[in-house]
């Protein structure tokens, strides 16, 4: 299957964000990865309610969507298969992953959502 251009730079954006902060999660402290898991999903979650204009109930929902696909990427980043097969999988978990907060937010606030994760690519873009 051949996706746009943009929409593969907003999956491996997306996915290296959230694995990105899963790791950090996880070599603070070492002690309780859970915990350390938990605060930064609390984190992403609060930084998309104030960006989104989100209710309490959809910002617990998101927390909640965001620690899920959190944990099944780190486990898959953590398995020994090809990093050919780990960026796949971990591309089609991000499709997965918009597909459920689609279902979470209103069309206005998945269409910023979704504008605001393209903005985040072109200004990673542009540091390197």
């Amino acid at each position: 299957m051949n996706f746009p251009k943009k929409y593969q730079i907003l999956s491996i954006f997306s996915i290296l964000f959230l694995t990105s902060t899963v790791v950090f999660a996880q070599s603070i402290g070492q002690g309780n990865p859970d915990r350390e898991l938990r605060e930064a999903a609390e984190e992403a979650a609060a930084m998309w309610q104030d960006k989104l204009a989100l209710t309490s109930k959809q910002t617990d929902l998101m927390e909640r969507k965001i620690i899920e696909f959190a944990i099944k990427k780190n486990r898959l980043i953590q398995s020994k298969m090809r990093e050919e097969a780990k960026t796949e999988r971990l591309r089609r978990l991000q499709e997965l992953e918009n597909k459920d907060m689609r279902n979470i937010l209103t069309k206005p606030q998945y269409d910023l959502y979704i504008q605001l994760q393209k903005e985040r690519i072109r200004n990673q873009g542009g540091k390197k």
